[in-house]
C-alpha cells in the first residue's frame, strides 16, 4: 500500500514539496517490505533509484516520477511469486488509476495546442466523463464563477454552503432528465435542508403550505453525472462505476471540529426553491436554482489498523437519512477508491482510500 500512496502523492496534476517529501517516507517504508517479502538482490537496483527520487524531483521537477513505474520489467518474474498481492486492494485502486484517471490528464495537459491543427476533441471522446464546457453556455455565467470560493465551499464547512452558488464553467449545461417527484423520506430532508440552510423553520412541505411562508415543491430533476473541474461524478441508482463514492468535510455538532467522512451519491439532482424573503447573497443568474446529491452516510468504524498505510476503515452501515443527506455539490472534497474487505473476525468492512482531485479550469 506504501507504493500505491506514493502513486497518489505524484500522480496529481499539482505536486506540492510535501507532496514529495510524504512520497520519500513511502517509499523508504516501500523499500523495507520489498526487502522481507522478496529477494534483496533482485530488487535492490530499483530500491536505489527510487530513493534518489526526491532529489530528482526537486532539481529536475516531477517529470522524472516515470521512475515509479521501473518495476515493470520484473513483472515476468513477480507475477509468479505467490505473495505479490496481485488480487488486493492495491491492485483494484492502481487500475483504476492507470487505467482511467491518467487519460483525462493526458488530454487537457498536453494534447490542447495554440497551432491552427487542435485534435483534442477527437481525445475527448477516448476520455470517460470528459466533456469540455461548450464556451456559448458558460461565457455568460464565467464572470459569476469564482474559483477560490468554490474551492473554499468544499474545504471550509463553516461557510455557509445553500446550493445555488455557481458551478464551474465544466458542468454547464447541466443534462437534466425530465421532471419527477421526489420520493416521500428523501423529500422531507430536502425540506428539513432547507429549514436548516436558510435558518427559517417556517419553510413547510407542499403537503402542509403555511399561509405567507416559503414552500418547498416536490419536483426534481435529475442528472446522469456532473462535471466539476474535470472530475465525474454519478449517482448509484441503476448504475455502478467509478463517481458514486466521495468525501466530504462535516463540522461535529458536539466538539465543533472538522471530520471527513465518506459517502455514497444515490443521485444527483437540480431543484428550484426560492425563499420569501430575499437577501443579498447569492445573486447570481441562478440564484433559485440549487444542484444536489442525495447521499448515504457509511458509519465511521472505530478500527484503525490500516491507518498507517493510509487506508481508512468503515461500517458497511449507513446512517439513518436526515436533512444532512441533502448534500450541494459544491461540499464534495474528494472521489475515493473503495472496496469490500472482510476482517480476521468475519466481520464485513469498507477500505477506503482518497483519489487525487482534478482542477480543469
Amino acid at each position: 500500500m506504501f507504493f500505491v500512496n506514493v502513486c497518489r502523492f505524484l500522480t496529481k496534476p499539482n505536486v506540492s514539496k510535501d507532496d514529495v517529501q510524504s512520497a520519500h517516507i513511502a517509499l523508504e517504508k516501500f523499500g523495507k517490505g520489498c526487502e522481507r517479502l522478496y529477494s534483496k538482490d533482485l530488487l535492490y537496483p530499483n530500491m536505489h533509484l527510487h530513493l534518489h527520487l526526491r532529489n530528482t524531483i526537486k532539481n529536475f521537477g516531477p517529470v522524472y516520477g516515470y521512475w515509479l513505474f521501473s518495476f515493470k520489467q520484473y513483472n515476468s518474474i513477480l507475477k509468479n511469486i505467490n505473495t505479490n498481492r496481485k488480487s488486493g486492494f492495491e491492485m483494484t485502486y492502481m487500475k483504476t488509476v492507470i487505467e482511467d484517471t491518467r487519460k483525462g490528464d493526458f488530454v487537457c495537459n498536453f494534447l490542447k495546442t495554440s497551432g491552427p491543427f487542435n485534435f483534442s476533441s477527437i481525445f475527448n471522446k477516448l476520455v470517460t466523463g470528459y466533456s469540455p464546457a461548450d464556451s456559448t453556455t458558460s461565457t455568460a455565467l464565467y464572470n459569476w464563477f469564482s474559483l477560490p470560493d468554490f474551492l473554499d465551499a468544499a474545504d471550509n464547512p463553516n461557510l455557509s454552503i445553500r446550493g445555488n452558488e455557481p458551478l464551474p464553467p465544466s458542468a454547464l449545461p447541466l443534462q437534466k432528465k425530465a421532471y419527477e417527484m421526489m420520493p416521500r423520506q428523501e423529500y422531507d430532508c430536502l425540506v428539513g435542508y432547507y429549514q436548516a440552510v436558510y435558518n427559517n423553520p417556517t419553510i413547510s412541505s407542499c403537503k402542509d403550505v403555511i399561509q405567507d411562508t416559503a414552500f418547498v415543491n416536490d419536483w426534481i430533476e435529475t442528472l446522469k453525472s456532473i462535471n466539476l473541474l474535470g472530475q465525474t461524478f454519478k449517482g448509484s441508482r441503476g448504475m455502478n462505476g467509478r463517481g458514486l463514492y466521495i468525501q466530504a468535510m462535516f463540522i461535529e455538532g458536539r466538539n465543533g471540529e472538522k471530520y471527513t467522512y465518506v459517502r455514497e451519491i444515490q443521485y444527483l439532482f437540480v431543484h428550484s426553491f426560492s425563499p420569501l424573503v430575499s437577501t443579498p447573497h447569492h445573486r447570481t443568474p441562478q440564484s433559485s436554482q440549487h444542484t444536489f446529491a442525495y447521499i448515504k452516510w457509511y458509519k465511521a468504524s472505530k478500527e484503525t489498523s490500516r491507518k498507517i498505510a493510509g487506508v481508512e476503515i468503515w461500517d458497511v452501515m449507513f446512517s439513518l437519512p436526515d436533512f444532512q443527506s441533502i448534500l450541494p455539490v459544491h461540499q464534495i472534497l474528494l472521489p475515493v477508491a473503495i472496496v469490500d474487505h472482510t476482517t480476521l473476525q468475519n466481520i464485513s468492512k469498507k477500505l477506503i482510500v482518497p483519489l487525487p482531485k482534478k482542477l480543469y479550469f
